[in-house]
């Protein structure tokens, strides 16, 4: 190449980096004219916030390809629909509790607010998030009836999940948050939620938080030391919360999702005893089984203590230990 294509080259390259110069400084200009982001206006408060997570569904979506056969086709459909499928019947469950507890708690609460009874929830991908904000300017009884309604909806899905052989584990805490849309929050309340789960619970069972545990009891004192009938109802459904709370066998507070005041849930008899719980049990001892001839020296504790916690309650249920 001669001087003069490399000197028509040099300038061509000059031509673009100038253009490119003008076209940054325009771009900086604009958002220099425009504000660094909106103003608004957040309130700080305390909030419940439960985190559940369905385990598994990662890793079998991992291993999904796009279907080449009407066979492929159909084992995609089937891992789909024990996948996403299952996550959405979930997400109803979680929600028809909600529905169900506010149906039952109408009556009542409708004397002291309008507020609707339900806690704020959302999914995203396999992850729950329900939130009670615990501010009580309408007065003690709506925040603690929505702490219960977001705890028994929890115990109930995590029996369901059991059952259905698509175990969670799961977090509940109280601290600070802000609400950053209709149904979400944002703050150290989701991320205490989060740890629990994430790094506390390590197998299925849903870990209840030290700051939630202090706050349903002095809650409870602060209601039984008045004497009004104002805080007759609120002191009984804090202390009927308090009951779904259990210490596990490694000191951690959990969700006591198969103990009595879930048995009286239930009612007498019924499916929820033949079905939900004998098909968790079953589900528990066979996985337990998998994973031990798999020799997963990680796991192989986790769910021996699963399985304590199971059979240690299946006789409030008229359910018997099976020796194995």
């Amino acid at each position: 190449m001669d001087s003069n294509h490399w000197l028509l080259a040099g300038i061509a390259v000059l031509v673009v980096l100038v253009l490119l110069a003008l076209i940054g400084l325009r771009f900086f200009r604009r958002v220099e004219q425009k504000a660094p982001m909106k103003k608004r206006n957040f309130d700080l408060g305390y909030h419940l916030v439960a985190l559940l997570d369905v385990q598994g569904q990662r890793e079998r979506f991992r291993q999904l390809r796009l279907p080449k056969n009407p066979e492929e086709s159909a084992a995609v459909g089937e891992v789909l629909r024990q996948t996403a499928g299952f996550v959405l019947d979930l997400r109803e469950a979680f929600d028809e509790q909600f529905e169900s507890f506010e149906a039952g708690a109408t009556s009542m609460m409708r004397r002291h607010t309008q507020e609707p009874v339900r806690p704020r929830f959302m999914g995203f991908s396999d992850s729950f998030v329900a939130s009670v904000p615990l501010r009580n300017d309408t007065g003690d009884l709506l925040p603690i009836a929505r702490a219960f309604s977001a705890l028994s909806a929890a115990a109930v899905v995590m029996l369901m999940s059991l059952a259905s052989k698509h175990p969670l584990r799961g977090g509940i805490d109280v601290g600070l948050a802000t609400e950053i849309g209709p149904q979400e929050i944002y703050g150290a309340a989701l991320e205490s939620a989060h740890v629990l789960e994430s790094k506390k619970a390590e197998y299925p069972r849903i870990v209840i938080g030290e700051e939630l545990w202090r706050y349903l009891n002095v809650a409870l004192a602060n209601f039984q030391k008045q004497t009004t009938s104002a805080a007759q109802a609120p002191a009984a459904i804090t202390e009927r919360a308090t009951t779904l709370v259990a210490t596990d066998n490694d000191g951690k507070r959990i969700l006591d999702y198969l103990g009595q005041t879930m048995v009286q849930h239930a009612g007498p008899g019924g499916g929820q005893k033949d079905i939900l719980v004998r098909s968790a049990y079953d589900f528990v001892l066979a996985e337990q089984k998998r994973i031990v001839e798999r020799k997963d020296t990680k796991l192989i504790p986790r769910y021996e203590a699963l399985r304590r916690y199971v059979e240690s309650r299946l006789p409030l249920w008229g359910i018997d230990v099976r020796k194995d």
